[in-house]
């Protein structure tokens, strides 16, 4: 995707908005999809979101670390995950909620998945205290999340879910592929033309890591978004939840793993890090206490998320 720096002004401003379109036709399919292989299979919506949907939508996180850990560009990748998640729990959680009306899952669900996001975040905390992730403390992660995604698994065995007929349940796998596929090429079309400009005006590795952030999670807005306005309120809870597990556990894990170690600078472990978990454990208590998030907590997030993201460029 490195071609479309070298494209003209005008050029990138129409593949941006095509990418804007690629991605609404492309979480369409995502949406479609998905819906038919739960009811197929059983599978509850809530459990779809938070694994298969959350990890195909974490897919630029993913490869963003990748790419940051064989480059060891630590800043990039520690603040790549830290800004994917603080955007997804504030400005798109509300804007999901401003325009889709209330969000709501069970209160049993929330603690439980919604305690891991939080957990999460207290553990990159403590591992980066010293400074450093080391490898072993990436192991760790990716250890959590393998043990978490399986006790999903195996819980959906005793979901009371009723499964229904659908035909043709191939034809539903390729439209969630394709759907995901168009995502990340939207995706990724974005993060390029938008970290470009962001290196054209001088911002240090450490922004440019929080803003890539923004970048990597349109996948999990145009998904979580165009679920809530179907209806399909389990898949929007799931990917955003999910997301937010996905990434601090796997995405960085992976990508400290492969850097054999990523530093941590103060401004993303004293700064950044608090007010993610400030947005965090603020948007978990509003589903524990009142089993929903409605739009007036959701303004308030997203007011949050624009004054934090004014300090994070002063």
């Amino acid at each position: 995707m490195h071609f479309l720096i070298t494209l003209s002004p005008l050029l990138q401003l129409l593949i941006a908005i095509a990418s804007v379109i690629g991605l609404w036709y492309g979480s369409e399919k995502v949406i479609w999809g998905v819906k038919r292989i739960a009811r197929k299979f059983g599978i509850s919506e809530l459990i779809i979101g938070l694994t298969i949907v959350s990890i195909g939508s974490s897919l630029p996180e993913i490869f963003v670390n990748i790419a940051a850990g064989l480059k060891g560009a630590d800043s990039v990748g520690v603040g790549n995950i830290v800004g994917s998640c603080f955007v997804q729990i504030s400005f798109i959680l509300g804007i999901c909620v401003l325009i889709g009306g209330t969000m709501s899952e069970k209160r049993e669900n929330i603690k439980r998945d919604g305690g891991l996001v939080l957990a999460s975040i207290g553990l990159v905390f403590l591992m980066g205290l010293d400074g450093v992730i080391e490898s072993w403390e990436a192991l760790i992660l990716m250890l959590i999340y393998v043990v978490y995604i399986y006790m999903l698994l195996a819980l959906n065995r005793y979901d009371t879910h009723v499964r229904e007929s659908v035909s043709n349940v191939w034809m539903n796998v390729a439209a969630f592929l394709l759907g995901a596929a168009i995502v990340w090429l939207a995706a990724e079309s974005l993060i390029t033309i938008g970290l470009h400009a962001g290196q054209q005006v001088g911002l240090n590795e450490g922004v440019i890591g929080l803003l890539s952030g923004i970048g990597t999670s349109i996948p999990e807005l145009s998904i979580s978004l165009i679920a809530l306005l179907r209806k399909s309120t389990g898949i929007s809870v799931g990917n955003l939840l999910g997301s937010n597990i996905t990434d601090p556990l796997f995405s960085l894990g992976i990508g400290a793993l492969l850097a054999h170690g990523y530093q941590v600078s103060d401004f993303l472990l004293f700064t950044a890090i608090p007010l993610w978990a400030v947005a965090s454990f603020s948007a978990m208590a509003v589903f524990w206490f009142a089993g929903k998030m409605t739009r007036l907590p959701a303004v308030c997030l997203i007011l949050f998320y624009f004054g934090a993201f004014w300090w994070f460029l002063v």
